[in-house]
């Protein structure tokens, strides 16, 4: 199933990581490296999670051409910040294994800002992340390729209600 998703994903997105296909064929939380596969992440934090969609189509093909075209121009600036992002993953699964949400939370954040760096963020995903943020989310970064999409909100246990109606609000549809 997973390798099927994986050949419609590269008709429609050009190079897909093939994340998505995995996780949403597996399952619960893992860690993803193309050029390693997959690793299960067990862990016993408690928390709830908020997606927000923005409702705006966008073209994961475009904007994935978008980094590329901006990691050429500036290979020196642009490569720390994915590799950033790739140590952002590694510390995020530590955090997990040791249920402690308050750091996921914070390194979705700071994961958002790198990601915003890259330019693939939008003003309506920036004001779902905001809002969900004010709302008490622990952290909360765009999620998939960004410009328009979805967020997605880490929670507290009893907040993602809350969460959920600040998302709203600011003019996403939250699930």
């Amino acid at each position: 199933v997973s390798n099927i998703a994986y050949e419609a994903e590269k008709v429609v997105h050009g190079t897909p990581s093939g994340v998505d296909n995995t996780i949403s064929s597996i399952g619960g939380f893992i860690a993803f490296r193309r050029s390693e596969g997959w690793l299960r992440i067990e862990s016993k934090a408690d928390f709830e999670l908020v997606v927000g969609d923005t409702k705006i189509e966008r073209s994961t093909k475009e904007l994935v051409a978008k980094v590329r075209s901006l990691r050429e121009s500036f290979p020196d600036v642009i490569n720390p910040i994915i590799h950033a992002i790739g140590h952002i993953s590694i510390e995020a699964a530590k955090a997990l294994r040791e249920g402690d949400i308050e750091s996921v939370g914070r390194l979705m954040d700071v994961n958002h800002g790198a990601l915003w760096a890259l330019g693939v963020s939008h003003e309506a995903l920036d004001r779902l992340v905001y809002a969900a943020k004010k709302a008490g989310a622990l952290g909360a970064k765009l999620t998939g390729a960004g410009g328009g999409g979805c967020m997605i909100a880490l929670c507290r246990p009893g907040t993602a209600e809350a969460v959920a109606r600040a998302i709203r609000e600011a003019g996403g549809w939250p699930m």
